[in-house]
């Protein structure tokens, strides 16, 4: 009987995904209080952000000399985005998150006057909190939500 062999598979790739997503979450916790440049097991670094905005976004990761295009996200939607481990070499000291609304990608995020900006922070507190995009009047604003329950705004530049 092949059913019982199928869900077994299933409730096995399941549990693994499960084990290692944890694993990963673990993984980055030790990264952050370690504050290493970059994670040496292989592990993908990466922010939770929920767009509850009516059009996409592209959401960026600044640094003091270069800026990476992390993903876009689509309305209403919620996404994992990784972290390039090439924007942790070196240990940089601080990063800001940039999101634009509805654009194109470009090359000079951080420079767009409608851009949605954090403030500049250590890399482990970008890391440890979940981003959230809503439109505002003009270009929308960026909210940090700790792992608690309240909810930090973080400003515009």
């Amino acid at each position: 009987m092949t059913t019982p062999r199928i869900r077994s598979l299933v409730s096995l790739a399941v549990a693994l995904t499960v084990t290692l997503a944890s694993g990963a979450c673990v993984s980055a916790s030790s990264h952050h209080a370690s504050d290493a440049p970059a994670p040496t097991d292989g592990t993908l670094l990466a922010i939770r952000f929920d767009n509850e905005a009516r059009e996409y976004v592209r959401v960026y990761l600044i640094g003091e000399r270069r800026e990476w295009l992390l993903g876009r996200v689509e309305p209403g939607a919620r996404a994992t985005l990784r972290i390039p481990e090439e924007a942790l070499a070196g240990n940089p000291a601080t990063m800001s998150l940039v999101v634009l609304a509805g654009d194109h990608a470009t090359l000079q995020a951080a420079r767009d006057a409608r851009a949605a900006t954090t403030v500049a922070q250590p890399v482990a507190a970008i890391l440890s909190q979940r981003w959230t995009f809503s439109q505002a009047l003009t270009n929308g604003q960026i909210t940090a939500l700790p792992l608690g329950d309240g909810r930090a705004e973080v400003g515009r530049p």
